[in-house]
This record gives structure tokens, C-alpha cells and sequence, in this order.
């Protein structure tokens, strides 16, 4: 269409949906609604929608003939219907919509919306006070929309949209709302605007989003009218080539000026050929616009076969024989040649769970070439004692590997209290209730007995809305059975929640810990419990933990805690070659700074990367190694460049680490205050000399 005309045409559009006319007279109208019959319009009756079936001008779905709104719904869950109409190929087509949007108040989620075809989109939020026009995934506000107490009582939006469905652009849209407050929702396209190649044009689409509250939203009026346009067409071939051999051939015709696009894979068709599946070979599709003379209307794509390769993962649990497992790779028609495996951290065996021996990553993956055999290995060679059970949940659609790692499954809503996740029956004790929770969906999950109340939850409350690991702990007096895993509502039988969930893990909380402490008089030591370091048990010489509240230059700054939370880390100090026995405390909290990291499992570290103790010094570590499960360290990133070892400096009132030193040592040794600064002239006081605490009477 020449630019003056098509100009004219946006114009003259604009003017008549002023005067409620049709801005293409010559347009001939293929569906119109209203609530009353006159001019282009048949009044709504109850066949105009229905909840199944497939036929042409007809709303399929789940909203209903209403008398006073036309095309209506209001209810709990997603509700919508979708119209499809007969669409004559490369016409210009008109759309006029009343849309209602009644009201979707009730939370920020909600929004009612129409849709035409795949690409346009008209959005109504009014909890949130806005809405939006989105055209091939560019997304743009509606002006003064849903505004504050006065459009959530429900805004009558007057939308009119033109197509030319040939070149696959939206030539004109304007959307004009209800007078409120003296201003009124509006929106205007700045400039005509492309669709992909891919749009359509044969649908309506009207519905809502529905997350808490009750919406409701109606079609008041629709009218959608075409008018063919004069094409010329043309023939086109395209063929797909493997070396110099045609595998398939594609003809058909398309309006002269159309580009012309190949497919990316293809199966073949032509003799000996069949059923073979080809990518084309190019990074891009190749692509043709159509001109007059059919013989110059050839695109010849070349292709070649996906690539494949071979996985091979063998599996040792215990003792048991290796177990192989060979998976065929073939490259995906988006040109993706990628290798995954998963496994979980722990395993059933024989009745008791196996803990994987590489506890951090749980997956591996990459990208595979021709022909190529990838063979990896897992092994399950210790067994966890304190795992009772262990459950992950399903891969999330588009997750490399899920296991232990992030990918999510979920506890479904449940109608009574004794469904779930079943967890069978637990003897009598002390547990950890652990859910590694991916998706924050205010809502909570807990373990209960049978229709009881729960025993643990976690995720307790709209706030606590983070992601990851969260813990809880529950005792049994006594060997519980029909224990399960679901909802947290406690007021009613219903469990009428879901979670999103990696894993759930239960332990049995062990009464107490050991420590040893180096030949040095210290160690390091974390736990996934909290600790009551207070009354620690051994023969002889009293234990003392610390935390690392303070790096200066090259000292560490320990302060004495009493008790330490889960998943910290702290230094001992005791007698050499001692073992002490430290109870565990559920509950236990530490709310101060410390800079250790626990390493409550073996836990790699590169090189450079971390300080870990050795002979009484944090030591940087020079080369890739693991810090053992259940020792603690220190990450080089929170310590000054430059230094390889940091000795100790005691930030405690108390007179623990502080040593008498001769006097002729002491004039030979640079004296250092408790905040780690070098004093020339030591008066009366508390220092650091030597790495150890003196006084100075």
C-alpha cells in the first residue's frame, strides 16, 4: 500500500471511531457482538459461548452470556475464552472493542486482558494502577490507567486496532477509557509497528489472571471486519540439499514482496531420504522475497545431520556392583548439543541412606562433538547415619540437572492432612526438618502425624519470603508412624497449600559433637547444629570457642561466644591432642559478626581462594584442595592483600591467652594494642606481643 493512502487510511480510522463508524467503509464485517442488535452488530445470546467444542465464531472457554455485560466472568482460578474466525490471507483487518474491567482487586497479581491473535495484548491491573499494551513482546503503559478509588470500580476501555496482515504490521491502535476524576486511560501507537513472521491474526482472546480475590471482567461489545486486498502472487521452490543430494523440496505460492523463510530442520522426503531428520547448516534461516518471474523464486538451503554422541555414567553405592547407564545425545533442531547428568545427594540402600562423595555440585554438564563417548562416575561410599529421609523433587522443565542443585518439583494442595509426601514411620528422638525451598510462593510446608497439627514448619509466614535451605526442628517422645510431608494449615483438615521444593531431607539431630584439637591447642570446627560450647566435657583443660569478628592486616581478631548457631564456624582452643565432647543446642544464636565459613560438608576451594589453620596460623592455601566436613575457614577475599599467614589476637576481657613473658624477650618484641596498631612506648595496660596477651602492671 503506498504510504499517502495508508496514511489516509490511519486518519480517517482515528476520525471515525470518534463517530462510532467504520473506518474502512468498504470492509466487510466477519463477527460483531453488542448489547443490543443495529448497524454491523447482532445482540449477544447465550450461543455465543460455550465451554468446549471447536467451532468458528463461537467464545470457547469459561466465560458465559451475561444480560448486562455481554461476554462476562467473574470466579476463583485463570479464566478465559478465545474466538476464532475465518481470516482471509493478506487482508487488512479492523478490530472494535468495548472491554469491561470490572475488577481484579485483591492482589498485585491479578489482571484481566485481551488478547488478538499471538502477538497483541491489552493488560488491566488494577490492584497495581496500571496497564499495558503489548505488541510482539514490547510492552508499553497505558496512560492515567487504574486510577487510585476511582477506576477499580470498573473502566470501559474503547480499543480499535488495524492489521495488514500481509506485510504483518499493526498500522494503527488507540485505546480511550472511561472519564474519571477528569481524566481518562489512553493510549495511542506512536508508529506503525512489525510483527514477527510468525504472528496471527484468526483469534480473539479475553480473560483473566486471577492470584487472591475474585475478579471479574467483560466483552461488552466486539466488531471485527476485513477488507481483501488486490495481491499478486507467485510460485516458489525451496529445496533442502545434504552435499549435492535433494532430501525434501517445498513449492507453493505467496504474495509477490513476501520473504520467504526456510525451516531450520526439516525431515526428509525425497528416496532414501524418508524420515531422516536434517538442520540446515547456516547459523540463520536462509530466506527469499518473492519476485514476478517464478524461475528466480529458488532457495536452495543446505543441510546437514544433528550430531550426536554417547553418555555413559556408571553408579557404585557401597559395596554394590557398578552400576552403567548409557544415554544416546542428539543435537536439538535449535542447534543445542548439550550433555547433563544429575544424581541426588543421598541414596536408599538396603535401609540405610548413602551420601554421595562429591557433595557440592551434584550434576555435571557441557557441550558434546560428533561421535564422542562422555563417560562419568558416581560413588556412594559412606554411609549417613543420621539421614532418616531423603526425597528430591522433580526437574523443572528447562533445568540442565535438578538433583540437590535448585531444580524444582512441588508439594501439591492436598484435601486432607494425611497425604503428601509420605514419610512413613520415625523412632523416637530428636530431627531436622529441612526443605530446600526454590520458588517463593508465601506459603509453607511442614511434617506432620496423620491429621495432626504440624510437628515442624518451615516457611511460616508471608514475610519469610526467601529461597533456599530453611531448617526446623521437632522431637517424638516415642515411635511415631504415618508421618507426611505438606501443607501447614493448622486451623483445618485441608493442607490447601503447595511449595516448590529441590529436596526435603529429615536427620536425626545428634545429642553432641567432638572436637580434637590440634598438637598447636587449636582447631576449627562447624556443625549444621547449633553448639553449647559452656559445659564442653573432656579430662583435662578448659575449651574455649571463638569467632573471627575482625581481620587487622595480618591478625585475626577472635572474640570468646558461649554458644554458636547452625552453620557457622568457629575456632577451639584447648588442650593439645584433646577430644571434647560439645552438646548440641537447637536454638543456639550467635548474632555477632564472624568470618569464618563453615565447611558443614567437604567443600572445595581454588587456589588464592581461602585461609585455612595450621600450626596455630590461618595459612592461605596455594593450590585447589578441599576443606574437610565439619572444619571451618577463612575466605581470602576478607583479608588484606599481600598476607599468607594471620596469627591470632584475642578480643576478650577475660585472661585467657594472656602469658607472662620475660622481661628481656619483651624489650626485643614490637608491642601491639587489642585493635592490632604497633605501640612504640608501652605504658600500664593490656597488650599483644608475640601473638600472645600480656599486662603491664
Amino acid at each position: 500500500m503506498e504510504i499517502k493512502k495508508l496514511l489516509t487510511r490511519i486518519l480517517l480510522a482515528v476520525g471515525l471511531l470518534a463517530m462510532g463508524e467504520n473506518a474502512w467503509a468498504e470492509a466487510t464485517v466477519i463477527y460483531g457482538r453488542a448489547m443490543t442488535t443495529g448497524g454491523d452488530y447482532t445482540a449477544w445470546s447465550s450461543s455465543d459461548a460455550a465451554s468446549s467444542g471447536s467451532d468458528l465464531n463461537v467464545w470457547i472457554g469459561n466465560m458465559v452470556y451475561n444480560d448486562s455485560y455481554g461476554l462476562y466472568s467473574k470466579g476463583t482460578g485463570n479464566r478465559s475464552s478465545v474466538l476464532t474466525f475465518s481470516h482471509t490471507a493478506n487482508s487488512l483487518q479492523t478490530f472494535d472493542i468495548v472491554f469491561n474491567n470490572l475488577t481484579n482487586t485483591g492482589d498485585g497479581g491479578n489482571y484481566s486482558y485481551i488478547k488478538i491473535g499471538n502477538e497483541i495484548e491489552i493488560r488491566s491491573n488494577q490492584q497495581n494502577q496500571n496497564g499495558h499494551v503489548i505488541i510482539n513482546g514490547v510492552s508499553t503503559a497505558i496512560s492515567d490507567c487504574n486510577m487510585k478509588n476511582y477506576n477499580r470500580g470498573g473502566d470501559s476501555w474503547t480499543i480499535h486496532v488495524e492489521i495488514n496482515s500481509l506485510e504483518k504490521k499493526v498500522t494503527a491502535f488507540t485505546l480511550v477509557g472511561t472519564t474519571m476524576n477528569g481524566k481518562s486511560a489512553h493510549y495511542t501507537m506512536a508508529s506503525v509497528t512489525e510483527l514477527s513472521s510468525s504472528a496471527t491474526f484468526n483469534t480473539v482472546t479475553i480473560g483473566f489472571v486471577r492470584v487472591k480475590g475474585t475478579p471479574e471482567t467483560a466483552l461488552t461489545s466486539i466488531k471485527i471486519a476485513e477488507e481483501k486486498q488486490d495481491v499478486s502472487t507467485a510460485g516458489y521452490t525451496i529445496n533442502y540439499k545434504f552435499g549435492d543430494n535433494l532430501v525434501k523440496s517445498v513449492s507453493s505460492e505467496d504474495a509477490i514482496g513476501s520473504t520467504i523463510t526456510a525451516d531450520k530442520a526439516i525431515d526428509g522426503t525425497e528416496a532414501g531420504y524418508e524420515g531422516k531428520h536434517y538442520l540446515i547448516t547456516a547459523a540463520e534461516a536462509p530466506t527469499m522475497t518473492l519476485v514476478s518471474e517464478a524461475a528466480s523464486n529458488v532457495l536452495n538451503v543446505p543441510v546437514r545431520a544433528p550430531l550426536t554422541a554417547t553418555l555413559k555414567v556408571t553408579t557404585t553405592i557401597g559395596t554394590n556392583d557398578p552400576v552403567l547407564v548409557e544415554t544416546p545425545l542428539v543435537e536439538t533442531d535449535a542447534k543445542v548439543h548439550a550433555w547433563s547428568y544429575a544424581y541426588p545427594m543421598y541414596v536408599l540402600n538396603d535401609g540405610k541412606y548413602y551420601k554421595a562423595d562429591n557433595t557440592t555440585t551434584f550434576g555435571e554438564g557441557g557441550e558434546f562433538t560428533d561421535g564422542q563417548v562422555i563417560e562419568k562416575s558416581v560413588t556412594y561410599s559412606t554411609i549417613a547415619e543420621d539421614v532418616v529421609f531423603f526425597q528430591e523433587a522433580e526437574a523443572a522443565a528447562g533445568t540442565t540437572y535438578s538433583y540437590s542443585n535448585g531444580g524444582s518439583g512441588y508439594v501439591g494442595a492436598q484435601n486432607a492432612r494425611d497425604r503428601g509426601i509420605s514419610v512413613g514411620t520415625l523412632p523416637a528422638g530428636t530431627y531436622q526438618f529441612t526443605v530446600n525451598i526454590t520458588a517463593a510462593n508465601r506459603r509453607s510446608l511442614c511434617i506432620r502425624q496423620s491429621t495432626n497439627d504440624p510437628l515442624a514448619i518451615v516457611g511460616t509466614s508471608n514475610e519469610d519470603m526467601e529461597t533456599g535451605v530453611k531448617s526446623a526442628s521437632f522431637t517424638l517422645v516415642e515411635e511415631t508412624s504415618n508421618l507426611w510431608i505438606n501443607g501447614a494449615n493448622s486451623g483445618t483438615v485441608k493442607t490447601n497449600q503447595s511449595e516448590d521444593f529441590d529436596y526435603v531431607l529429615i536427620k536425626k539431630v545428634p545429642e553432641s559433637l567432638s572436637g580434637t584439637i590440634a598438637s598447636s591447642g587449636y582447631t576449627t570446627l562447624s556443625s549444621a547444629y547449633g553448639l553449647d560450647f559452656t559445659t564442653a566435657t573432656v579430662t583435662e583443660g578448659k575449651l574455649v570457642a571463638y569467632a573471627v569478628t575482625e581481620i587487622q592486616q595480618d591478625k585475626v581478631v577472635m572474640t570468646s561466644v558461649d554458644e554458636m548457631s547452625a552453620n557457622q564456624g568457629v575456632v577451639l582452643k584447648g588442650t593439645a591432642n584433646a577430644t571434647y565432647t560439645i552438646p548440641v543446642k537447637l536454638g543456639a544464636a550467635y548474632e555477632g559478626t564472624n568470618l569464618l565459613k563453615a565447611a558443614v560438608e567437604a567443600t572445595p576451594v581454588g587456589a588464592d581462594e581461602a585461609y585455612i589453620l595450621k600450626e596455630g596460623k590461618f595459612i592461605k592455601v596455594t593450590a585447589a584442595s578441599t576443606v574437610p566436613a565439619g572444619k571451618a575457614y577463612l575466605l581470602a577475599s576478607d583479608i588484606p592483600a599481600g598476607a599468607r599467614e594471620m596469627t591470632f589476637v584475642f578480643n576478650d576481657d577475660t585472661t585467657t591467652g594472656i602469658s607472662n613473658v620475660n622481661a628481656e624477650k619483651m624489650l626485643n618484641s614490637d608491642f601491639f594494642d587489642l585493635q592490632g596498631r604497633r605501640v612504640a612506648a608501652p605504658q600500664k595496660g593490656l597488650y599483644i606481643v608475640s601473638g600472645k596477651k600480656v599486662i603491664i602492671k
